[in-house]
């Protein structure tokens, strides 16, 4: 940015001349250059509180990666081409992870209910082998189909295991795109195929269970969702970690959530930086 100030007096001898104006009209530039430099020394101390200032580059704070910087700005014709192409990279990508709210078709949503039922198909018997073996028959399936009882289990089954299952099925959805509202729906919709045509394989469909899983597994995957977008958003690998453990559909390729965001600088451009959001 150039700043040019011109001032041109015509005097002649008749002319009365004011000192105070000749005065301003002296210390005019000087005032201005002063301000400039002041200008100038704020938004560098400005700068600073987000970015290192290493020989004339910006090196973000958060930016881990050793970048040789080059000893002054110069225009980019002053520059050597090598330079130029050794300042001018992508940065490590960034990650932010939350949740988007989509409209899904019912042809998608029933691929879901299928994927979810066809995993239930082949988790409940791995997950409980010797009470399958024992009490499961095609014959006590037929018995039971149809039948709604409250069930006896005990209350770690009724107000952890189900809960805690409710849960991850609810954050399944919601890593699907699906909204809070139509997370516990489908979720509702699981756990009722569930019980009704799954678990009746060795016992009746449950009463406590048809609420308990969908229900309060929901309210306890907002929780989790809370908390685990938090922690993986902390920045440091712990709270990535715990973010993970206690979310890990967050892992999984379906997830919609994570956006990758990558800061680019080039000294081509004057030192632009380009941030590319990727979805």
């Amino acid at each position: 940015m150039y700043l040019s100030h011109g001032i041109k007096s015509n005097i002649t001898n008749n002319d009365s001349i004011n000192m105070t104006q000749i005065k301003f009209l002296t210390l005019l530039p000087l005032l201005i250059f002063n301000n400039i430099n002041l200008f100038a020394s704020d938004t560098r101390a400005l700068l600073a509180q987000n970015y290192h200032i290493s020989q004339g580059f910006y090196i973000s704070q958060s930016d881990t990666e050793a970048i040789q910087p080059i000893d002054h700005f110069s225009s980019p014709s002053d520059i050597d081409e090598e330079v130029l192409e050794s300042h001018s990279r992508k940065r490590t990508p960034k990650y932010h992870y939350g949740y988007i709210n989509r409209e899904h078709s019912y042809s998608e949503s029933a691929k879901h209910i299928a994927g979810i039922y066809g995993a239930t198909l082949v988790l409940y018997p791995l997950t409980q082998p010797d009470v399958v073996r024992k009490k499961g028959s095609f014959k006590v399936y037929k018995k039971n189909f149809g039948k709604l009882v409250f069930d006896r289990d005990e209350p770690f089954w009724n107000w952890f295991v189900h809960p805690i299952s409710g849960s991850q099925l609810y954050l399944y959805y919601r890593a699907n795109g699906y909204n809070r509202v139509d997370s516990l729906g489908m979720s509702f919709i699981s756990s009722a195929l569930f019980e009704f045509t799954v678990e009746i394989y060795t016992e009746p469909a449950s009463i406590q269970d048809l609420y308990q899983t969908p229900v309060l597994g929901s309210v306890l995957g907002v929780g989790i969702e809370s908390l685990s977008m938090y922690l993986l958003n902390t920045g440091n690998m712990l709270g990535r970690v715990l973010g993970h453990a206690i979310n890990p559909t967050t892992l999984l390729w379906f997830y919609e959530g994570k956006v990758r965001i990558i800061p680019e600088y080039n000294l081509k451009n004057s030192g632009r930086l380009t941030l590319v959001v990727n979805y």
